[in-house]
């Protein structure tokens, strides 16, 4: 189906509407700890040595949001605040509201940024920070007549409006090439941008359109001066705070340099500047290795291009549908290894490699004998995070000493979202290996519920970080995960992802008299024999499903990031076992002591439910009753598991009561009181209706906090800590 982009939105629009709306009403609600989720702010961007305003605009419990925390020390924020309450000395914070500092130290390019205040420390989101000037649009038109102004090389902050298309104007004095590009994915945007370049005549020049994995950007050469139209809008038309965007138009020498400027990636790749997001943010690009990767220095191959190997060269994919051929040599018994790199760079490719050993004849056309044929390299994990790529491997031994060949073949052919693809080929001898991604596990017992949420970690409770590992090139083997990182009072015990296992997760817990903290965690992976040590690659999830997509979006981060808060006590705290590693036979159980620590508020049953256990392990789930504090797992192993160490992880589903924020409540009635002493004051006669003013005001105050402070029953998702067993032959 086709929706027409000149002619008559209604259709169009209300089909979306409908979507979008059903989206919405669709998504559960999910009950569970009182978190900060931020998911937007006022704008996405600033300029290197300026100031400027920046509000927390959406999310979920942002009240009392106090501080910006932002990756790079030269980004700061200070809260705004108001007039001090009447018969009060110090000035009230503005929750949400910050005035910002980007220092002119500070490199171009993508950093993060999170909320930070009473319920806890919130999920990152993107700030681009630019050499040029990035300013805020309030109000951008809608009316193809009269466009808001654009000025070249300048970035605007706007945000999409349902059902609406903006409208820009530039003007070009002289003619020039022209670059112009939308931000939305790379600010964390729902957005799916839409370009469209028009002359002063309304005529169509070019139209570009992103997708969920990358945005939108027209280049158009030797464009004669004059005046130009820029159309932006979301492809299925929605639009509110979480569709942010930022419009650049670059000119002249700018243009041609501006997708790595604008990141600031001009330096090169390997530039290490605190803070600052890498190049390539798609989690599947964790297996691209340590060393830069990039694709500017592609070249169009010859129509068989021989090679040499080792081989690791950037290349053009053919503009038609026919496969590019590479030839090299090999000897009998070499072990090889040939990868393409091209979709995890951010090119709209699905690359396909076809291994052909070439038999030669005399006075004949050679034979060609197929040996092997790949698509995509390596599928791991599932919801909510899915390590999938379209990029090709294939791993094999010569049998002969001859030529072979490669063939490379794109089979993602459509034109719309760009004209041509690039590719980086290597072929060369294996190099065995693992990466990493780890993030931070969502608390709900459905994984499809998995959205951006931040950290408040309470005294005597857990959370938990997922691992999920991509074995390369043939490695094989156990890998033992380690957290770096951990403030006094926080621990986590080591984890093992078996030969046979591809993900585990890791539970941090505080102990009762943990102090307040924010800190990062950092997850270490180590072979076996230690001669491999890996860090994982922090991810974040931008988006849950929703607004028309049914997939969790997530990206690379640049730290896991967690707040311990000193403020609230876990209403249960459990033990799985006693932090010992209990070897068990095959076909044997084992029992493992549960206990259940009970507090204020955590007195109802307690389901405890394994998860992500590995092939021929089994717990069946046990349920400690409502004030009972004990209870036992049955760990059975059948005779096909595997022997090995294996490490064990279980939610604990209950029903707490809580109190969210009494604090904020006895602040209200701190300050009523005092009130009331000055009313009751004969000193304070003359100021007796002012007083009685600002008690009236007050009471209304301590009313809004006992809402807040309201105890409340919510139903919760406990990871416990980590079981560990081995598991060994009769």
């Amino acid at each position: 189906m086709r929706w027409a982009i000149n002619g008559q939105l209604t259709r169009c629009v209300s089909f979306f509407s409908l979507i979008a709306i059903a989206t919405i009403f669709a998504e559960p609600l999910c009950a569970q700890f009182h978190v900060c989720e931020l998911r937007s702010l006022s704008r996405t961007g600033g300029q290197q040595g300026t100031n400027f305003d920046l509000d927390v605009i959406a999310g979920d419990r942002l009240n009392e949001v106090n501080a910006l925390v932002f990756s790079n020390p030269g980004i700061t924020a200070e809260q705004r605040t108001a007039v001090a309450l009447p018969f009060s000395d110090p000035p009230v914070g503005l929750s949400g509201k910050f005035r910002v500092s980007v220092a002119a130290a500070v490199p171009p390019g993508a950093y993060e940024v999170r909320a930070s205040g009473r319920h806890g420390l919130s999920n990152p989101r993107i700030f681009i920070v630019t050499s040029t000037v990035n300013q805020l649009v309030s109000a951008v038109s809608h009316d193809p007549q009269a466009p808001t102004e654009l000025q070249t090389g300048q970035f605007v902050n706007a945000t999409c409006t349902a059902e609406q298309r903006d409208w820009f104007r530039f003007e070009l004095s002289e003619t020039a090439d022209v670059c112009v590009s939308l931000l939305a994915g790379r600010v964390d945007s729902r957005m799916i941008g839409q370009l469209k370049v028009l002359d002063s005549k309304g005529r169509s020049l070019a139209v570009a359109r992103g997708s969920d994995e990358f945005d939108p950007t027209i280049k158009l050469t030797k464009l004669p001066a004059g005046n130009y139209t820029v159309m932006v809008h979301d492809f299925l038309y929605r639009g509110g705070g979480e569709y942010p965007y930022q419009l650049v138009v670059a000119v002249g020498s700018e243009a041609s340099g501006f997708e790595p400027g604008v990141l600031g990636l001009e330096s090169g790749l390997v530039e290490n500047v605190t803070g600052r997001l890498p190049a390539h943010l798609t989690p599947s690009s964790i297996t691209l290795g340590p060393d830069a990767v990039s694709l500017s220095g592609a070249v169009q191959p010859n129509v068989i291009q021989k090679v040499d190997m080792p081989s690791k060269d950037s290349w053009w994919f053919p503009v038609d549908q026919r496969g590019q051929v590479f030839q090299f040599a090999a000897k009998k018994g070499e072990q090889i290894s040939a990868e393409v790199v091209s979709d995890r760079l951010g090119q709209p490719s699905d690359a396909r490699l076809f291994l052909q050993r070439i038999e030669t004849q005399q006075n004949a056309e050679p034979k060609y004998h197929s040996v092997a044929q790949a698509d995509d390299s390596f599928k791991l994990g599932s919801e909510p995070l899915s390590l999938v790529t379209k990029d090709p491997l294939i791993l094999w031994t010569a049998t002969h000493d001859c030529d072979y060949r490669l063939l490379v073949h794109d089979m993602d052919v459509g034109q719309t979202l760009s004209k041509q693809q690039a590719f980086q080929l290597s072929i060369g001898k294996p190099t065995p290996r693992f990466d990493l991604v780890a993030f931070a596990a969502f608390p709900h017992k459905d994984v499809k519920q998995y959205r951006g949420f931040g950290s408040k970690l309470f005294r005597g409770g857990t959370e938990g970080i997922h691992v999920i590992a991509a074995r390369r090139d043939g490695w094989v083997g156990p890998i033992n995960l380690t957290l770096e990182g951990l403030p006094p009072g926080v621990t986590a015990t080591e984890v093992v992802i078996a030969a046979n296992q591809h993900e585990a997760q890791i539970t941090i817990a505080a102990s009762e008299d943990a102090k307040a903290a924010d800190f990062t965690a950092v997850v270490v992976g180590s072979s076996g024999d230690g001669k491999m040590r890996f860090a994982a690659t922090p991810i974040t999830q931008v988006w849950g499903r929703g607004a028309g997509r049914d997939f969790v979006q997530s990206r690379v981060s640049m730290d896991l990031s967690f707040h311990v808060s000193d403020r609230d006590l876990a209403p249960i705290s459990v033990r799985v076992g006693d932090g010992k590693v209990d070897k068990i036979k095959k076909t044997e159980t084992l029992t493992v002591p549960v206990t259940i620590i009970r507090r204020e508020g955590g007195s109802e049953p307690c389901v405890l439910r394994a998860r992500n256990l590995p092939p021929g392990v089994k717990i069946a789930d046990i349920t400690v009753a409502k004030d009972k504090t004990e209870g036992e797992l049955k760990v059975s192993v059948s005779d096909k598991a595997l022997p090995g160490t294996y490490s064990l992880w279980l939610q604990v589903e209950t029903k707490l009561r809580i109190k969210p924020n009494a604090q904020a409540l006895e602040r209200a009635q701190a300050y009523r009181k005092h009130l009331q002493t000055l009313h009751d004051d004969p000193a304070q006669a003359d100021r007796l209706e002012a007083i009685k003013a600002a008690i009236a005001a007050a009471d209304k105050k301590v009313e809004a906090a006992k809402v807040e402070a309201k105890e409340q029953q919510l139903t919760v998702y406990i990871p416990t800590p980590n079981l560990t067993i081995q598991v060994v032959d009769p």
